[in-house]
């Protein structure tokens, strides 16, 4: 791939997936060759540009895969990202046209043709949905409808599968996505990334609303099981981090709700996912600063983070006496408080 990018001269971009919740940069599948002008983290699968125009970036790849082109901004502190475009087996020529990352490509491909007709035969759909936010699902499905036709005609379209990843990446999990993978060649099912993409909605299927809340074994001494939920009405699981600001932030308000809940059948308990002596002494230290006198376990064997494929903080669960899931929210207390005022009375 040859990158133009003129107005970027000397200073670096980036190529990296999507932007987007629940790790799904780690269903990526190619290698981007360094050289004196280009550095690739595998672990993110991201690629650093120094541009000296033009530049040539090479790499392995199997199968069609989408990214972004990025730029930070250290003074303003502050990132842009492009349009998605499919990198793919082959040559091509890319132009950055301004500081917005608008590019042309000098030869389209054909997956990224397929793309932009996918798109446009979405564009109803997407236009209902709101990145990061609480949608109604009602609208997930009927995007994912529109899709499971579309898979039913191509079904071995690397496209829509991707589609399906950056629907989850930002609007969350969705039964409706497991039903459309199914409907998939053997060809697609037979690829890196939908294996381990495969993985993740059976993760999310079996610990969404509605399900059992796993058995987990969290260091040598703490465990969460059934008989952890059955002496309560209702128990909020908050997990936290102690490098995550939105949580810290949380625990005063998490301290008022337990006062007003405590006598009601309500139990708190608070997972911290650090693992490093001075993360964890942080840790209790807030704890102890906000004056939180329920249990507060350490996810040292990171079953939390697997079994429930807990990809970021602050998340909030709600379980039930019989251990079975009753919410699960990202950072939204509002939400979780009224779902524990609804459950109570």
């Amino acid at each position: 791939m040859e990158i133009s990018a003129p107005v970027f001269e000397k200073d670096s971009i980036s190529i990296a997936p999507p932007m987007g919740m629940g790790e799904t940069h780690k269903l990526y599948n190619f290698t981007i060759q360094p050289n004196k002008n280009v550095r690739f983290m595998k672990g993110f699968n991201t690629a650093f540009i120094k541009i000296n125009d033009p530049n040539i970036v090479t790499g392995q790849i199997e199968y069609p895969q989408p990214i972004i082109f990025g730029y930070f901004n250290a003074i303003e502190k502050g990132g842009y990202g492009s349009d998605i475009f499919f990198i793919e087996k082959g040559d091509y020529t890319i132009q950055i046209k301004n500081k917005n990352l608008d590019f042309i490509s000098g030869s389209e491909t054909s997956t990224n043709a397929e793309y932009k007709r996918l798109k446009k035969q979405l564009e109803i759909a997407d236009k209902k949905l709101k990145p990061y936010e609480a949608n109604d699902p009602r609208d997930i499905e009927y995007k994912q409808k529109l899709l499971k036709a579309y898979i039913n005609e191509n079904p071995s379209s690397y496209v829509a599968f991707w589609e399906i990843v950056n629907d989850f990446s930002k609007y969350g999990f969705d039964r409706s996505y497991v039903e459309n993978m199914s409907l998939f060649s053997k060809k697609v099912k037979g690829i890196f990334s939908y294996k381990e993409f495969d993985k993740v909605l059976k993760i999310e299927s079996s610990t969404g609303v509605g399900e059992n809340f796993p058995d987990l074994q969290l260091n040598a001494s703490d465990k969460i099981n059934k008989s952890t939920f059955s002496d309560y009405k209702i128990t909020l699981i908050d997990y936290w981090a102690t490098t995550c600001k939105p949580c810290i932030k949380d625990v005063p308000k998490l301290v008022s709700l337990y006062e007003n809940y405590k006598a009601k059948g309500v139990q708190f308990i608070s997972v911290a996912d650090d693992t490093m002596k001075e993360r964890m002494e942080r840790a209790n230290k807030i704890l102890a600063e906000n004056k939180v006198t329920w249990e507060n376990y350490f996810d040292l064997n990171k079953e939390f983070r697997t079994k429930l494929h807990a990809t970021g903080y602050p998340l909030q669960i709600l379980v039930d006496q019989n251990g079975k899931i009753i919410s699960r929210k990202f950072g939204n207390l509002d939400e979780i408080t009224a779902e524990i005022e609804k459950y109570i009375q």
